[in-house]
């Protein structure tokens, strides 16, 4: 799988809400579509995803990451796209 281009990324859907973009990316990615954090900026809540691109570099990224504190080259950085969802359903995707 490939990351979102910026293209791509500005052909996506109008969302109204959080709630109805990430039932979006849910449904088209299932368990590679995972929620990491989120936090209040400006009084807007921005939900911070991810999705797993290359499931096996990944988990190898994050074991590494857990175990020596650091990932080596760019196979773990490319093995995910990272994407915020804003609380009124705008999408910041990250390349």
């Amino acid at each position: 799988m490939k990351k979102y281009s910026r293209e791509q990324e500005a052909k996506l859907p109008s969302f109204k809400n959080h709630g109805q973009a990430r039932m979006y990316f849910k449904n088209k990615y299932g368990c590679d579509f995972m929620m990491m954090d989120s936090e209040v900026i400006d009084e807007m809540k921005i939900y911070f995803y991810i999705i797993i691109l290359n499931r096996v570099e990944y988990e190898k990224g994050v074991k590494q990451l857990t175990t020596v504190g650091y990932s080596e080259g760019f196979d773990f950085l490319n093995s995910y796209q990272s994407i915020e969802i804003y609380e009124d359903g705008n999408i910041h995707m990250v390349h």
